[in-house]
């Protein structure tokens, strides 16, 4: 055991002591803020005003109503071009010029059909702007359907009051009883966990691949097995890479705790209103769930940094590495693709299953605790067959690994990695 918390200690020291460590850990909590409030924040900006033409084909009163209500929204200013049949082609030549001119962002065409049909057409160069285009098309409904009530005699004062928005407020309830938590708020909670523990198994998975292959391409690794059996070499591995991952899971944690405690304050450096962040509802994390992420990434970590460490020791050089891995990152893309499927139907027949296979358990049963209420029997039995599984391809791993640190030269197939695992 002495010699196995030696490398334990040498792995963990040396990652940690290293700039990337220091490097990686700063920039792992600015990127997730990144990729998941500035979009958010960026697309709310109120942009400039878009100056747009209706072309309009004899609608009638149609046309000043939607003129009416497309300036009255802010985001547009309207001028409206009467159009005949015969010259509806060269116009809409001209204020095509005009758009690539940038003189003009778009034209919406309608015609007397529109409001019985419901077509109409909008071209234009910010049709990717989707908060726009939202806006536009809204309006339009809007006033279609107005139009259409009005000329059934209905009240247009009766139209817009039946016209209201509707809120739905969904409140998650689970076996203790409604939570205050709401559907968005549980989606995202269960995707974050999702997408953080594909993260973080992946790459401290490949930083044991690359870890062993370093060693073997230096030959530090004959020098290593002179003096440790090579099963307590990979144990060390494993372990010590696994604990700088959990250490700076930790500080992730941490981070993001104090990020959402004083959120005022970080979100009030991108000129976001302490009123409107004070209304942002956040999940509620309890014990239990941080118990259940904590654990599976335990055995998710074991279970792929060894066939991880099998492939590092298979393998001679850096191009057949990132050959040999893509079967077992095929299992992890597999599994977050499966948790989409999770989050949409926590009790579905598809999330039972794949969170009791035990390759994709690791992400799918943390994101249905984080979602709904798992009955015990499951997490038990996923946890049960887990840690089976776990210890099973640590042992079969640690019987390649013997062989394969001190083999060079052409990539063992399948067939031989097989006899490895028998004659080791």
């Amino acid at each position: 055991m002495r010699k196995v918390w030696a490398v334990i200690r040498r792995e963990f020291v040396e990652r940690v002591r290293s700039k990337w460590f220091l490097v990686s850990t700063i920039l792992g909590p600015l990127f997730m803020i990144g990729v998941t409030v500035l979009p958010g924040l960026l697309m709310t900006r109120a942009g400039g005003v878009n100056d747009i033409a209706l072309v309009d084909q004899g609608s009638g009163p149609f046309a000043a109503r939607l003129q009416s209500q497309l300036e009255g929204s802010g985001r547009f200013r309207v001028t409206v071009i009467p159009a005949s049949t015969g010259r509806l082609a060269a116009l809409k030549d001209s204020l095509t010029r005009a758009v690539r001119l940038e003189t003009l962002d778009g034209f919406l065409t309608i015609s007397a059909a529109t409001v019985d049909s419901g077509l109409a057409e909008y071209e234009g160069r910010n049709v990717s702007s989707l908060r726009d285009m939202a806006v536009l098309e809204n309006l339009l409904r809007q006033t279609i359907v107005t139009e259409r009530l009005t000329r059934l005699g209905v009240d247009p004062a009766l139209v817009q009051g039946a016209q209201r928005g509707i809120s739905l407020e969904t409140v998650r309830i689970t076996k203790h009883g409604a939570t205050g938590q709401s559907g968005t708020v549980t989606f995202f909670l269960g995707y974050g966990v999702g997408i953080v523990l594909y993260m973080i198994i992946l790459i401290y998975g490949i930083n044991v691949m690359r870890s062993v292959l370093e060693e073997k391409q230096t030959r530090i690794i004959e020098v290593l097995v002179s003096s440790l059996r090579p099963f307590q070499l990979m144990l060390g591995k494993v372990v010590g890479v696994g604990g700088v991952g959990l250490f700076q899971f930790v500080i992730w944690g941490l981070t993001g705790w104090l990020v959402v405690h004083f959120r005022v304050q970080v979100l009030g450096a991108f000129h976001v209103p302490a009123a409107q962040v004070s209304a942002i509802t956040m999940p509620a994390i309890s014990a239990s769930l941080l118990v259940v992420v904590a654990a599976y990434f335990l055995l998710g970590y074991l279970l792929y940094s060894a066939m991880f460490a099998v492939v590092g020791a298979s393998v001679t050089a850096d191009s057949e590495a990132q050959q040999a891995q893509q079967p077992v990152m095929m299992l992890l893309v597999f599994s977050l693709i499966v948790s989409f499927a999770a989050l949409n139907d926590p009790g579905g027949r598809m999330a039972v299953v794949t969170s009791l296979i035990p390759f994709s358990s690791p992400i799918i049963m943390p994101v249905r605790v984080a979602t709904s209420d798992v009955p015990a029997a499951q997490l038990a039995l996923s946890l049960a067959i887990s840690a089976a599984t776990s210890l099973l391809v640590v042992w079969l791993s640690a019987r390649v690994y013997r062989v394969g640190i001190l083999m060079y030269g052409k990539r063992p197939s399948l067939k031989e990695l097989w006899r490895w695992t028998r004659q080791s």
